[in-house]
């Protein structure tokens, strides 16, 4: 019988070097880089696939004009008004129309062909933000034309955000949802960073105007990047099948559909406190930057920036979360740690302590929003993307509500206590949410079948 003997001792009996050969030392860098162990090249192989890969360039350029648009259209808009209560407004405005819009194109989505859904909002998008753009060169922009093009962005926002997401795990499957999420995700939270930063500098280089046409050729490159990408096999043959019954008959059973599976109608529930009591301090970033800690729109771009490193921060651990209930735990407690950090950020006064705070409520609402994605496209069959996609939309349908709740807290209690009773109430309902549903503890739903990526 052949002793086993330590494997020092193996190695130096045999002569071998011990320290690690060229290609286990590659492997161990390549694990470093692959995000907490999970490989770079798993993490990237979604981009393998050509229509996934320019799916995602497009989305790249979009995110980096929508994380542009909300600090400058906030600037311009309080600039023109002088009133925080109509800067909150304005980012109800923007979701106004999802909750129309976003279950309706779902439902077209599962329909129609998803591919030109989306370069329909986009190249509206150019339109209405050139248009606003030439005003305000021209010295006749006004705070109504602000309200029409956020309103026109949060319903070009509802007819593509179902079709894009649908189109994701189109593209690469259920077994590599969290993948491409992450993927998305990353590009979001780059974009979220510079185009923060860009928007504060341009701002402050030179002003208002140039920097919304600046957000204008931004919106350009996001629509002319659609160009090249085309309708997987699965989206064609699923879009012409659906169109025997009515939009209403899809809307209705993708509801039933979502109702009978706890653990989705428990994400969108969280979804719905989230929208309407959490989020809406995105807009107020400009007051806080301004009337609170007094750092101009150079610190409004940090802030934006801050937010956007701490979501890039949890792609360091995103990845690695690929059973159910630890995606589910880290929905729940992403969302709760941005509640906490909300708080403690309508609170504070030092500008290096609001950063930090902005660092972790960036990582929990990147928790939020990429775990929500990914438990829901995991659990959906593929002819209920779409539709799932667009209820997930009517979720944050529920922002104009909550904007209009908090613009009228921000005129009687001032934006600091509006957003900190509002992030307090948020994170209590979120954990009732969660220890009354089953939310936690469900088992995954079996997942549909779809071609492996070679």
């Amino acid at each position: 019988m052949r002793r086993l003997e330590p494997r020092e001792a193996r190695r130096g009996r045999s002569g071998d070097d011990p320290s690690p050969s060229p290609r286990r030392r590659w492997s161990r860098r390549a694990q470093i880089a692959g995000l907490l162990g999970t490989p770079a090249t798993d993490i990237l192989q979604p981009l393998r696939l050509r229509p996934f890969r320019w799916l995602w360039l497009s989305t790249v350029a979009w995110n980096f004009a929508r994380w542009m648009e909300l600090p400058i259209t906030g600037w311009i808009a309080l600039e023109l008004t002088g009133s925080p209560a109509q800067v909150a407004l304005l980012g109800g405005t923007r979701t106004a129309f999802l909750p129309l819009a976003g279950p309706i194109s779902g439902a077209l989505a599962d329909r129609v062909d998803r591919v030109h859904l989306l370069k329909l909002a986009q190249w509206g998008n150019v339109l209405v933000i050139g248009a606003v753009a030439a005003s305000l060169l021209a010295g006749t922009g006004a705070y109504w034309q602000l309200l029409l093009a956020s309103l026109w962005l949060g319903a070009s926002w509802g007819i593509d955000w179902p079709s894009r997401r649908a189109l994701v795990a189109d593209t690469v499957g259920p077994d590599h949802v969290l993948q491409a999420v992450v993927l998305e995700s990353a590009s979001q939270n780059a974009s979220r960073i510079v185009g923060a930063l860009l928007a504060g500098v341009l701002l402050a280089a030179w002003g208002g105007p140039a920097a919304y046409a600046v957000l204008a050729l931004s919106f350009l490159m996001a629509a002319a990047a659609l160009v090249r990408v085309t309708t997987p096999a699965t989206d064609a043959a699923g879009t012409r099948g659906a169109g025997r019954r009515s939009v209403w008959r899809e809307l209705a059973a993708g509801f039933a559909y979502v109702r009978r599976d706890p653990v989705i109608w428990a994400v969108l529930l969280i979804g719905v406190l989230m929208d309407a009591l959490l989020l809406p301090y995105q807009q107020l970033l400009s007051v806080f930057a301004d009337q609170v800690l007094a750092v101009g729109p150079v610190g409004l771009g940090y802030m934006g920036a801050a937010t956007g490193a701490g979501a890039a921060a949890g792609l360091l651990v995103f990845p690695s979360l690929r059973r159910p209930r630890r995606q589910g735990w880290a929905y729940v407690g992403g969302s709760c740690l941005a509640c906490a950090a909300v708080l403690l950020f309508a609170v504070s006064r030092w500008f290096p302590a609001s950063l930090a705070l902005l660092l972790l409520i960036g990582f929990g609402t990147a928790a939020f929003g990429t775990m929500q994605t990914t438990i829901i496209l995991s659990r959906v069959s593929p002819a209920m993307r779409g539709r799932a996609m667009g209820l997930q939309a009517l979720t944050i349908g529920s922002a104009p509500l909550g904007a209009l709740e908090v613009s009228l807290l921000v005129e009687r209690l001032g934006a600091p206590l509006a957003v900190g009773v509002n992030a307090a109430v948020c994170g209590a309902l979120i954990t009732l949410v969660a220890l009354r549903s089953r939310f936690l503890h469900v088992a995954p739903a079996p997942s549909a079948a779809h071609p492996s990526i070679v």
